[in-house]
């Protein structure tokens, strides 16, 4: 099973701002005071020609609207994605949603190429509360650049290297509000080159399929549609669930180890098996050392990933079930 990468939210030590626009009072959270005697909400800044407000709160910097505000009845979270990667990396997840009557409002894509991850959100116009992390969110620890992004100021952070892994993050506005957040390894100037890409998804929409077979105990846990994907994700009794992708855009295809070649309705997929991830543990006795592997994954994983010849859309599968079980769900997916 591969590593995931914890999220930004996570894993970091609040440490010193370096950022010479933002507060110099560290926040506390919205309604308590701090050491200024100030309360979060005073403490905010609206970057000037921006409609985002940057808030330092407790190691972070959290851009969120500067108001709530309900979303229109029928808005749609905004639909835009990156158009140029660089090479080896595919759509491995996304997701749209929110909280509509909070005016919270948000599509995210993950990209991955082996164990690096690129992560890009987009936020609908200003909306939210204050604290509530409704938008990017920066470790405090890293070092802000400003540049711009297709003839908007933006904001490029460099980040720290944290457990072996450096996240650098990138944000910026365009004139309608919505709010771009790009988050990965990749440096300043090839994040720059994916924010230029960054522009609509294709409104054509995809055809809609059904999972017509489904193991025993099966429920759906959530679904999420784009214009160019939709991703849902089961939950199995006694089996740990499953998700499954289709899109008109290319799908992660690097599984752990070597692929093997099958048939889902005659047109050749790609299989794969990853075994559950061990670590080994060590503990410290009077004597010295002992040492034993601990199995994190339990039962292995496994990815089902093919193309269907007629429409060109690509399918992905993946779970802890047998070979066979996912081949059989696959031929039995059917069109609406």
């Amino acid at each position: 099973m591969k590593k995931k990468l914890t999220s930004i939210l996570a894993g970091f030590t609040t440490a010193a701002l370096t950022l010479s626009l933002c507060t110099t009072a560290l926040a506390a959270p919205a309604g308590k005071k701090d050491e200024t005697g100030k309360t979060a909400s005073q403490v905010s800044k609206t970057v000037p020609g921006r409609q985002w407000q940057r808030e330092y709160l407790e190691g972070y910097l959290y851009y969120t609207g500067p108001a709530p505000a309900k979303v229109p009845e029928g808005e749609q979270p905004p639909a835009f994605r990156p158009a140029w990667l660089p090479e080896g990396y595919a759509l491995s997840s996304a997701s749209s949603g929110g909280v509509t009557q909070k005016g919270d409002l948000k599509a995210a894509w993950t990209y991955e190429k082996g164990d690096d991850r690129l992560n890009f959100s987009c936020f609908l116009r200003p909306s939210g509360s204050l604290g509530a992390a409704v938008g990017a969110a920066v470790s405090g620890s890293s070092t802000l650049r400003k540049t711009t992004v297709q003839g908007c100021d933006a904001d490029f952070y460099q980040g720290v290297p944290s457990h072996g892994y450096l996240t650098n993050d990138l944000i910026w506005e365009n004139e309608q509000g919505n709010l771009f957040w790009l988050s990965g390894s990749l440096d300043q100037a090839t994040l720059e080159k994916i924010a230029e890409s960054v522009t609509a998804a294709k409104t054509d929409s995809l055809p809609e399929y059904a999972l017509t077979i489904l193991p025993a105990g099966a429920s759906l846990s959530s679904r999420s549609a784009l214009p160019e994907v939709v991703v849902e994700r089961w939950s199995v009794e006694g089996a740990g669930g499953f998700s499954w992708t289709y899109s008109s855009l290319p799908l992660r295809s690097d599984g752990t180890g070597t692929a093997e070649t099958v048939t889902v309705n005659g047109t050749e997929a790609l299989f794969w098996q990853e075994k559950g991830q061990v670590l080994t543990v060590v503990t410290k006795t009077g004597d010295g050392e002992t040492s034993a592997p601990l199995s994190l994954g339990g039962s292995s994983s496994s990815i089902l990933l093919w193309t269907d010849p007629e429409t060109k859309i690509n399918f992905r599968l993946e779970g802890r079930l047998d070979q066979e079980v996912l081949i059989f769900m696959a031929e039995h997916i059917a069109r609406k």
